[in-house]
């Protein structure tokens, strides 16, 4: 089974931890197996793999790919803490933090944002603009990481890592 991009093995590895395994077949048919002949048991324990390398990442790290993966707010407000400076405030880094989870996509105007928070308009788009880049870089940093680990599972490595492709068996 190969994804095209470590962000959609990240992505799928996230799901996959969520979903129940079933097997479903009509009375007296056999079904086929998708994705390669694997079962839906061996899907889970793949997508446990991938997510126990993620266990291995630093922190900040293992937020930012939960937090954009998930989108659950635990994990935002974790990102959130240990990602964006700790001189902002924290209602203000955790609206940022869900903002950027979801397509970075705010969820109110940054003028309304900026007079919630006291803040000139000009210091809001400057401090959204850190928060994303800090996020989203740290970001990067996870799936680069974590693309080295798998490349046997990608179809298409980045650029960087386009060299490191692991030969097919004969």
């Amino acid at each position: 089974m190969q994804f095209s991009t470590v962000r959609g093995l990240v992505g799928w590895a996230f799901q996959m931890s969520e979903a129940v395994p079933v097997k479903v077949q009509k009375f007296a048919e056999a079904a086929q197996r998708e994705y390669g002949a694997l079962t839906p048991d061996e899907l889970k324990s793949m997508a446990v793999d991938i997510l126990a390398k993620v266990a291995r990442l630093p922190e900040k790290e293992q937020a930012a790919l939960a937090a954009y993966f998930t989108g659950d707010t635990r994990a935002v407000k974790r990102a959130a803490a240990l990602i964006l400076p700790r001189g902002w405030n924290q209602p203000l880094r955790i609206e940022l933090a869900r903002c950027w989870a979801n397509d970075e996509q705010l969820e109110r105007s940054q003028r309304e944002m900026a007079e919630t928070f006291m803040l000139s308009e000009s210091t809001m788009t400057r401090r959204k603009q850190e928060a994303f880049a800090a996020l989203g870089g740290t970001l990067r940093t996870a799936l680069e990481v974590l693309e080295v680990q798998v490349l046997d599972l990608l179809r298409h490595p980045s650029r960087a890592n386009a060299h490191r492709k692991i030969p097919e068996a004969a």
